[in-house]
């Protein structure tokens, strides 16, 4: 599962969090789109981060630059 940021720019937000916008739900696994930057302290620009739910918790299993 790896997307693009601008695929994902092109999919319509599910959520908004405190820095990420949420989406995709896939039940087990959630991805996000960051909504900052290198300036904000993001290890690069257009960040997703890929959650799984684990023994009941969501884990950001894996950050890459989209």
């Amino acid at each position: 599962m790896a997307y693009t940021a601008k695929e994902l720019q092109n999919i319509p937000t599910i959520s908004t969090g405190q820095s990420c916008d949420l989406k995709l739900d896939l039940g087990d696994k959630r991805v996000w789109l960051s909504r900052c930057g290198v300036e904000d302290g993001m290890p690069f620009e257009n960040a997703i981060s890929i959650e799984q739910l684990i023994n009941g918790k969501w884990i950001e299993t894996k950050l890459y630059e989209g």
